[in-house]
Order: structure tokens, then C-alpha cells, then sequence
């Protein structure tokens, strides 16, 4: 039971960590693909692109462009200037974390009509350790999250502090959550954020999946905000060679090459096709010198 639970908290670790669409992804070519061989890369920011400048050429080229569609339990905050500037106007909300310590964190995840608030415990997919009430951090500090992202009264957070404990205490697992029927301002949540950090920054954990603006006050980190941004596979089918660059609207791009069991492609070859859909889809073909690919003889690999 022991390494269930652990194998559990691995799962949901990965999930959280990388992303469901790349979960999924990995999931399908094993269950339902032959074997194959393949080139992959690490994944890169490009900096600011027009995307939907790219996804049109690349339907202009002809090759097949497969789009994210974002569920429609995910909002897009309004009139937050910077965040339309910096991740385009098409970016969908997931949540926020709050630290304490560096792996216990406070998340609100909102949705059109509720938020998910959750205390998780980063080191617990290791152990299989289910959270603790002394792993929260002190009352005050939780009540003021609730009254921050709700504007709710100390009565009204204690309340839910009480129902978030009672979770905890009665479910004994590696998180403990409470569901409540409200939306929240990220507009005061984010501004929040900006006036207690001293620095932040973006990242994409994978390309295609989430974006994470991380906020510091000095070297400690104090918060999370995480979007899913528009993002797209363009395909181009060629000598039965599948390549396939993916990119979102953030300017992160990966690129994949799928092929024969075995099969090999000279790297001249590959990086030139990759550079002549970069300068068909409107991207600088020089940047694809800056890629370095990784070689798979067998895609069974990864899950044998």
C-alpha cells in the first residue's frame, strides 16, 4: 500500500510538474503507435513572436497545424495590462501558489463559478508521507491568504482555514483541499505579489504546456502565477520522415523528429528542412543552430 501511495504522489508530481497534454502525449504514442525511432529537442524561448502570424504561413505552406484548445473552465483575467503584453490576449488562467517554504504552498486555482485552495507538500511524492497539520504555516498567515484572494472577513477565512484543517485531518493524504463556491480578482492577487517581491521571472516548464511568472523577495520564493498560453504543433510530412515543431504564443518552440525503428537522418540534412519551415512560418532559420537533438533508435524505450 505503501508504494502505491508513493507511485501515486510520482504521477501526480510529473503531472503537475510537466503537464497533462505531455503526459497524454507520451501516453498515446506508447499505447497505440509502432516502433519508432525518434530525434527530440530540449525546448527554447524564441522571445516575442507574432503567433498568429506563424500558425497562418504555416497554413498558407500547407503543413498540418494541430491547436490547443483551452477547456472552457479556464478565464482570462481582464484589464491586467502586463500580462496582456507579455503573454498576448488569448492567455487562459490556471492558478496561484503562496510559499511558505520552499515546498509548502498555498494554490488557488480558479475556475468561471469556484476555487480549489489546497496546502501541498513537494517532498510527499517522495515519501508517500501524507501532510500534516504541523506542516501548515501558523493561522495568521493562512487567514491572510484567504482575505487576499477572496476579500473575505477574518471570520469568514477562519471558517474555511477550520474546513481546509478538518480535510486534512480526515482524508491523511499528500495534500489537503477544500473547494469554495467563489472566483477571486487576480487582478489584486497579482498586484499583491508585485508590491511584496523584489525580482520575478518567466518560464515555460515545457513548450505548449504552462507558463510560470515566479516572484522573489530577495533569494526566497513567495509566489506562483501559472497560465496556459495558446500553442500549436505544425507538421511537415516529408520522405516518411514526420517533423514537427511545436510552439506557443510565449515564444517557447521544441522541435521532434519522428521516423523508422532504427532509422537514422544525417544532422545536415534534419536542421536544413528545419530551417526551411522555420523561413516558411516566418522564424529566423538561424535559430535552429541553436537546438541540439537527442536520438531515440526505439520509442520503446522510454517505457520498458
Amino acid at each position: 500500500m505503501k508504494t502505491f501511495k508513493i507511485l501515486i504522489g510520482v504521477a501526480i508530481f510529473i503531472i503537475l510538474f510537466f503537464g497533462f497534454p505531455i503526459i497524454l502525449q507520451i501516453f498515446l504514442v506508447s499505447v497505440f503507435s509502432s516502433d519508432q525511432a525518434a530525434y527530440s529537442s530540449h525546448g527554447s524561448n524564441l522571445g516575442q513572436i507574432d503567433y498568429d502570424k506563424v500558425i497562418s504561413n504555416a497554413k498558407k505552406t500547407g503543413y498540418t497545424v494541430a491547436e490547443d484548445n483551452f477547456g472552457d473552465m479556464r478565464v482570462h483575467p481582464s484589464n491586467i495590462v502586463d500580462l496582456d503584453e507579455r503573454l498576448g490576449k488569448d492567455y487562459r488562467f490556471l492558478w496561484t501558489k503562496f510559499f511558505y517554504r520552499e515546498n509548502v504552498y498555498f494554490s488557488a486555482e480558479t475556475s468561471e463559478d469556484s476555487t480549489g485552495i489546497s496546502f501541498y507538500n513537494e517532498k510527499s511524492p517522495y515519501t508517500g508521507a501524507p501532510l500534516k497539520l504541523e506542516d501548515l504555516p501558523p493561522d495568521e498567515w493562512i487567514v491572510e491568504k484567504f482575505r487576499l484572494v477572496f476579500g473575505l472577513t477574518e471570520p469568514e477565512s477562519r471558517n474555511y482555514l477550520t474546513q481546509l484543517k478538518d480535510s486534512i485531518s480526515k482524508n491523511q493524504q499528500m495534500f489537503g483541499s477544500i473547494i469554495i463556491k467563489k472566483t477571486y480578482n487576480l487582478q489584486t492577487v497579482y498586484s499583491n505579489l508585485n508590491a511584496s517581491s523584489t525580482s520575478s521571472n518567466f518560464t515555460s516548464p515545457s513548450v505548449g504546456s504552462w507558463v510560470t511568472e515566479t516572484f522573489y523577495n530577495q533569494n526566497k520564493k513567495i509566489g506562483t502565477l501559472e497560465f496556459e498560453v495558446p500553442n500549436a504543433r505544425i507538421i511537415f510530412q516529408n520522405g516518411g520522415h514526420e517533423y514537427t515543431i511545436t510552439i506557443d504564443s510565449s515564444g517557447g518552440v521544441s522541435l521532434g523528429i519522428m521516423l523508422g525503428v532504427r532509422e537514422e537522418i544525417p544532422e545536415e540534412e534534419y536542421r536544413f528542412i528545419f530551417k526551411e519551415m522555420f523561413a516558411n512560418i516566418g522564424l529566423q532559420p538561424e535559430k535552429v543552430d541553436e537546438f541540439e537533438f537527442n536520438y531515440e533508435p526505439s520509442t520503446r524505450r522510454w517505457f520498458s
